[in-house]
């Protein structure tokens, strides 16, 4: 059935797309935008109304803009299946859709001015322009962040990595190198507010490193990891009293912590 429905839809395609042969009285092609709807019932359809395309991908086809040469669109998009009207190139090609395998086949016609260089492009079909549209956006990255606690990573005014700190980071790095396609990763160490602001922003930079130096270790290509502290200036809570005892420690607990930022695609 997924087969049948999967070729109905492509002779539907051709449809939209069938008039690649049509001429103006037998004479020259007609343009992209000046060619006329053939309908047909689709179980009248014959071979000849299909088109077979060719997989070009967008970000080729995007670099054929006005004023490229016709050995520029050549090399870009390959040769035409329609040339004879030397102002018009004429290309069938696949634009993928979201589902795994299916396509649509679209018609693209490449306008030149009379000194051979590309004056405009147009898709045939507007479903075909909406298509290419979508698929060159640039991708947004995904963001991940994992967040470990320094007393996990780390003894007390330490930026020495325990035992424990080795563990979670190997899951940690676990994460960065298998779960996405990586753009970059940024490591940020943070403090609580006990001690000068000058000792806590070296504390907190020297833990990222730390972190930093173990992701590579790791495998993580060096370039893509960069490593930052900001001290104690974002704490996550707010803890009352300023004398230096055990249950101030304990309320800070949360603001002394290492965050890896994961920027990828999934």
């Amino acid at each position: 059935m997924g087969i049948v429905m999967r070729i109905t839809a492509l002779c539907v395609l051709a449809v939209l797309t069938g008039c690649a042969s049509v001429n103006n009285g037998g004479t020259q092609p007609l343009a992209p935008s000046e060619f006329d709807d053939i309908q047909v019932k689709v179980d009248e359809l014959g071979p000849d109304y299909v088109r077979d395309g060719v997989a070009i991908t967008p970000k080729a086809i995007s670099q054929v803009v006005p004023g490229s040469s016709k050995s520029d669109v050549r090399r870009l998009l390959g040769g035409p299946v329609d040339a004879t009207n030397q102002r018009w190139w004429l290309y069938n090609i696949n634009l993928p859709l979201e589902a795994g395998g299916s396509y649509l086949v679209c018609q693209y016609g490449v306008a030149f001015d009379p000194a051979g260089q590309v004056a405009s492009t147009e898709w045939r079909r507007p479903q075909c322009k909406s298509r290419y549209e979508e698929l060159i956006q640039p991708d947004v990255p995904d963001v991940e962040e994992i967040t470990l606690f320094s007393d996990v990573l780390f003894g007390y005014d330490s930026a020495t990595l325990s035992a424990e700190g080795l563990k979670e980071l190997d899951l940690a790095a676990h994460v960065v190198a298998n779960k996405m396609q990586l753009d970059r990763v940024v490591v940020v160490g943070h403090t609580d507010r006990i001690g000068s602001d000058s000792y806590n922003d070296a504390l907190s930079k020297r833990r990222a490193e730390v972190v930093r130096s173990h992701l590579i270790s790791k495998g993580i290509n060096s370039y893509l990891i960069s490593a930052e502290g900001r001290g104690s200036r974002e704490p996550l809570i707010e803890c009352q009293g300023n004398r230096i005892t055990a249950s101030l420690k304990q309320c800070l607990q949360p603001n002394r912590r290492v965050q890896i930022m994961i920027y990828g695609q999934r």
